[in-house]
């Protein structure tokens, strides 16, 4: 399984009745909310054995599914 179909398999179990695979504003147009956010980090982290910081913590990251798997394998590689 690739980084990014881990990535929206984590994203369903957050959000089930949203599809956001093709969706490139998930943060600014107020797909997740602040604790699905939190919840998306503490998977992501526990799932990649990741540790994601506050400055990983910003909308380009999180916009889309592609930025969520590209920041994650680049902290894989850390």
């Amino acid at each position: 399984m690739t980084t990014r179909e881990q990535v929206l398999a984590i994203l369903k179990e957050i959000k089930p009745t949203k599809n956001l695979e093709n969706v490139t504003d998930i943060i600014e147009k107020g797909y997740i909310d602040s604790f699905e956010l939190m919840s998306l980090v503490a998977n992501l982290s526990e799932k990649f054995g990741i540790e994601i910081t506050i400055e990983e913590l910003i909308p380009e990251n999180f916009n889309s599914v592609d930025a969520i798997s590209k920041m994650v394998d680049s902290l894989k590689k850390d």
